[in-house]
């Protein structure tokens, strides 16, 4: 039990349906991360996020995916999804340049981006700062980069991992592998 008393299951208490559907996750990731530990406790709740983030993920490209998860995990100090997704971004080819400007980092090149990467890093940061409101041009920005299906579906995954960051902080999840930095 951990200081916010909340139960981690170990990989052998997974429900076996469960573990059966997070294998291809684990084996990808090298460890049983503290998110599915935490989270896999409660009944069909991991089933059914994994079931969501495949459906708002399927539309995006994965270097908008990618940008979208540096940028809102970086912006609110989720520092438990930010480097799981550095380290995914690695392997899906994208540099630590690229990396460091999608995170906002200090002395980053922001013109790694593209404008459509641009575009939808605004796009998060607006939605953060301001929880939404107001952001009606940087969402019009987006759609008149991305068009209509994507921008949804970044609304979506922004706000997705908006509530992971949240999650992740409230119970300061680590990781026990290290930032690609």
């Amino acid at each position: 039990m951990s200081a916010d008393n909340l139960e981690r299951l170990s990989w052998d208490e997974v429900e076996p349906t469960l573990r059966t559907e997070l294998e291809p996750t684990v084996a990808r990731l090298g460890y049983f991360g503290e998110f599915f530990q935490v989270f896999g406790a409660v009944p069909g709740v991991v089933t059914a996020f994994m079931g969501y983030t495949k459906a708002v993920k399927a539309p995006l490209a994965d270097n908008e995916n990618e940008v979208l998860a540096l940028t809102v995990c970086a912006a609110l100090g989720d520092n438990y999804e930010r480097i799981q997704h550095e380290r995914l971004s690695v392997r899906l080819g994208l540099d630590t340049g690229w990396i460091a400007a999608a995170e906002g980092r200090a002395g980053a090149d922001m013109t790694r981006l593209s404008a459509e990467e641009t575009a939808l890093r605004e796009l998060a940061l607006a939605l953060i700062a301001t929880h939404g409101k107001g952001c009606q041009t940087a969402v019009a920005a987006v759609t008149n980069v991305i068009g209509a299906q994507k921008t949804a579906a970044a609304l979506l995954q922004i706000t997705r991992f908006m509530s992971i960051a949240t999650l992740c902080n409230a119970l300061e999840l680590s990781l026990p592998v290290p930032s690609v930095f």
